[in-house]
């Protein structure tokens, strides 16, 4: 089986995804960057309601806030992504990929069809898939992706 047959056959629900952090619309900004920084995380899901508000990344916090005006006090919401895009458990990881590649994602929420957070795949989620599923493919790749061999190595 090829690459992106393994790609498109694997769903999101098969991964284990690790836990995600997650804060209320109405945590502060200062509250949001410690919880961060406590859980070396680069992005958390804002909830409402129990349910997926949006999403606050570090690309938010350097986008967004201004570092010499910060009022920390100030609810996440007022800096967070609204309605981000999300993948359902089911999508692929094909899918995934081509969110992340089409539009610079290094995160996407994982909500199941009920509303339900499941959690988040982050980019290094998705490379560990390929090496633990495609050893062979991955080490196999030159150092860099415009590289390309004339002859192989070895004998």
């Amino acid at each position: 089986m090829g690459i992106e047959a393994v790609l498109r056959s694997r769903r999101i629900r098969q991964l284990d995804l690790p836990p995600f952090l997650s804060v209320n619309v109405d945590s502060s900004l200062r509250d949001t960057l410690e919880a961060m920084q406590a859980s070396a995380s680069g992005s958390v899901l804002v909830i409402e309601n129990q349910r997926l508000a949006g999403i606050f990344t570090e690309r938010d916090l350097i986008s967004r806030v201004a570092v010499g005006s910060m009022d920390g006090s100030r609810p996440i919401r007022d800096f967070m992504s609204p309605n981000p895009t999300v993948l359902s458990p089911e999508s692929s990881i094909f899918e995934a990929i081509q969110l992340m590649d089409e539009h610079g994602y290094r995160n996407i929420p994982v909500v199941e069809p009920d509303g339900r957070l499941r959690g988040s795949l982050s980019v290094s989620k998705v490379v560990e898939f390929l090496a633990e599923s495609l050893p062979e493919e991955v080490l196999a790749l030159p150092p860099r992706a415009e590289q390309r061999f004339e002859d192989a190595d070895g004998a």
